[in-house]
């Protein structure tokens, strides 16, 4: 019996070495390290401020910006879809909900989302960007959200563009 205890003893010992060895080899997650760790991750980063807008979205978010008082909607801009939709699903992963659309418009006290809009650069005719597009069209058309897609190759005059989202807030709202 005296035995098997200093047995075990000296096997729990040299299991806590072990532990010890591996920990001491591959780093720790002591205070000390972590703020090392972090030191010198803040020192390498910096940040600076960006304009919440490009240029092509401020511009034309000016075109029918005064919607929100003649409609008494709500125009927001860079809505994230994973705001706005729920993936019904077994799937752990909703990575494929993390995109931004350039406007949302909501009704009046945002309980509902009358219709998103899409701003397209040349940066859309990129193969990667347009499979995104493509992705995102489809996750609206599933959920039932109405997208509309203007280009900036276009004049996009600001009557054009407000009678457009005129028009497709009248359908959404004649299918309610």
């Amino acid at each position: 019996m005296f035995y098997e205890l200093i047995y075990t003893i000296t096997v729990i010992a040299f299991l806590i070495l072990i532990f010890y060895f591996i920990i001491s080899r591959f780093g720790h997650s002591s205070d000390k390290s972590l703020e090392k760790t972090e030191e010198i991750d803040n020192n390498a980063i910096s940040y600076a401020p960006k304009r919440f807008l490009s240029n092509n979205e401020y511009n034309f978010l000016n075109k029918f910006i005064d919607l929100e008082n003649e409609l008494h909607i709500n125009i927001v801009p860079q809505v994230n879809l994973a705001s706005i939709i729920d993936k019904v699903s077994d799937s752990r992963f909703h990575n494929e909900l993390f995109r931004n659309i350039d406007f949302g418009i909501f009704n009046a006290d945002y309980s509902k989302l009358l219709l998103l809009i899409e701003l397209n650069d040349e940066s859309h005719n990129n193969y990667h960007r347009k499979k995104r597009d493509i992705k995102v069209r489809d996750i609206c058309n599933k959920a039932g959200i109405k997208l509309i897609t203007f280009y900036t190759k276009y004049s996009n005059e600001k009557e054009y563009v407000k009678s457009r989202i005129i028009k497709e807030l009248n359908i959404s709202s004649t299918n309610d």
